[in-house]
């Protein structure tokens, strides 16, 4: 699938936000109207990650949108997080043999 195609809405009444990776601009406004407000923030912000993930993927062929979101979400985190992150990560994964 091209970065700049979207899949189909879920049908009105599924109680799933779909992410802007599935091609909604527009939420159900129903379903946010569910969530708290620090929930509703973080979903929308979350959209516009996945949106600006696409966009620098589709400005660079090969590039895979997830791995840009992954980046932008990490970039939020303090070095502290990110280092903590990366040491759990080690943890739970190993290192592979050098």
């Amino acid at each position: 699938m091209q970065a700049h195609e979207t899949l189909p809405r879920p049908p009105p009444g599924g109680d799933v936000v779909q992410p802007a990776r599935h091609g909604v601009s527009d939420p159900d406004v129903s379903l946010l109207e569910s969530l708290t407000p620090e929930e509703r923030a973080w979903i929308i912000a979350d959209e516009e990650r996945w949106r600006r993930a696409y966009a620098i993927a589709g400005e660079h062929r090969g590039i895979d949108a997830g791995g840009i979101y992954r980046v932008l979400r990490n970039l939020e985190k303090s070095p502290t997080e990110r280092l903590r992150a990366g040491l759990e990560h080690g943890r739970l994964f190993g290192s592979p043999p050098r």
